[in-house]
């Protein structure tokens, strides 16, 4: 039977690093789904809306090879992960395996270290975000 992946993140300011997690995830199941949090939800947990709007978020990964489905979610819910193999990253707006708490230990795989980006003025824009949150 083909094994559904799912990964969860807000995804804003996409850089290589996005791209390695969601790669390796796609390497891992026979097809990705990837949950892109909203707005509302990154202003709950980071206090600050995403630089890029929600819209423009999922446009980008609904272009990406790795993926097979995008879909918006407002949370994680165990509606959601049922029957899939969850990834979690903990890399910035990808959530982490501390972020997901309520998924079967078997069902939950964590992806290794991805690469970040190389740009500083990114890397500056991305800091200064996560300084105001405890969610990265």
């Amino acid at each position: 039977m083909p094994q559904d992946g799912f990964l969860a993140g807000v995804f804003d300011l996409f850089h290589v690093g996005h791209l390695d997690v969601l790669e390796r995830a796609r390497t891992a199941c026979d097809r990705l789904v990837v949950g892109v949090l909203t707005d509302e939800w990154a202003m709950d947990a980071w206090g600050a809306r995403p630089f890029v709007p929600l819209v423009e978020r999922v446009q980008i990964l609904e272009h990406l090879r790795a993926v097979d489905e995008v879909v918006v979610i407002d949370d994680v819910d165990a509606e959601v992960l049922t029957g899939k193999l969850v990834f979690a990253a903990d890399l910035d707006g990808i959530l982490g395996a501390d972020d997901l708490t309520d998924v079967p230990a078997g069902s939950l795989r964590v992806l290794p270290d991805a690469r970040l980006s190389r740009s500083t003025i990114l890397r500056a824009a991305i800091d200064q975000r996560q300084s105001r949150s405890s969610v990265a």
